[in-house]
């Protein structure tokens, strides 16, 4: 193998190795695993019914709904 050869060959797994990391944590922020969405799912829903709730309390209502 010449010096040269022996070059590309570096440069050419340098080049992987950088896409490969770049793919490892881009795919962290689009694809998110499947318990985190499930306990973000029920928090997004506890906070529905607790809107829901405080919007049904009598000082939350308008003066002209009274």
């Amino acid at each position: 193998m010449t010096v040269h050869s022996n070059m590309q060959l570096r440069i050419a797994l340098a080049i992987t190795e950088e896409r490969r990391r770049r793919m490892r944590r881009t795919s962290l922020l689009v694809a998110e695993p499947e318990p985190r969405r499930v306990v973000r799912r029920w928090v997004g829903r506890q906070l529905v019914s607790f809107g829901l709730r405080l919007a049904g309390e009598p000082t939350m209502r308008p003066a002209r709904a009274r």
